[in-house]
């Protein structure tokens, strides 16, 4: 963490505001946040080819979350630019948590991220420079060893320190340390404005994209 952000009980206020502002959160989403090392932004033509992978996928203007197809086979992903970071975001989606995404995604970079869906299914995930380091279910904080720690150890320490007053607020503290790794806050206004997106068609490819490829 950096000493110059907001403090971990600042930034959790914050999400419990913001779902109980936005219950449709609650329910089912995946927030990832890619921070490249050169700070360089990464384009949206970019992002396409890194989740797909190079299977079929079709980047679009602008479009509100609510105006973004949702139908058989194909899976909508907003993307916009935060600072040298990129946000991406699915409601009710999941592409940003598959392990083989954050490999290519965290590609000269890093990537923190937060998926759950209304079963309860959920992860918490952390790649850089190809690897995923940290993949953990939020849910179930409780349940980490000591091992689960090293990466991120005082985000998730922090994480886990808020959680000791009520349980049940696993999604705030987990997006809390989303915001504690790549300084990226998610808000309502960011919610309801249009973004760029793309669209995949399901599956995308299983296999990283190789060093070096062009994306």
């Amino acid at each position: 963490m950096n000493d110059d952000r907001p403090a971990p009980a600042e930034i959790f206020s914050h999400y419990l505001k913001l779902l109980r502002e936005e219950p449709w959160l609650e329910v089912a989403m995946c927030w990832t946040v890619v921070v490249p090392h050169d700070h360089r932004s990464i384009s949206v033509a970019d992002v396409g080819a890194r989740v797909s992978g190079g299977t079929p996928h079709e980047a679009h203007e602008t479009a509100p979350l609510e105006a973004l197809p949702h139908y058989d086979g194909v899976h909508p992903m907003s993307v916009a630019p935060a600072g040298s970071a990129v946000v991406l975001f699915e409601n009710n989606g999941f592409l940003g948590s598959l392990p083989e995404v954050l490999r290519r995604l965290s590609r000269d970079g890093r990537v923190c991220g937060i998926y759950w869906n209304v079963e309860g299914n959920n992860r918490l995930s952390y790649a850089a420079d190809g690897r995923v380091l940290v993949n953990l279910d939020a849910m179930f904080w409780d349940e980490w060893s000591g091992d689960d720690f090293a990466v991120l150890e005082p985000e998730l320490r922090a994480m886990t320190g808020l959680l000791a007053g009520d349980e049940d607020d696993w999604q705030a503290a987990a997006m809390t340390v989303v915001e504690l790794v790549t300084g990226v806050r998610l808000t309502g206004e960011w919610l309801t404005e249009a973004h760029p997106y793309v669209t995949f068609r399901w599956p995308v490819a299983p296999e990283p994209l190789l060093r070096g490829r062009s994306a």
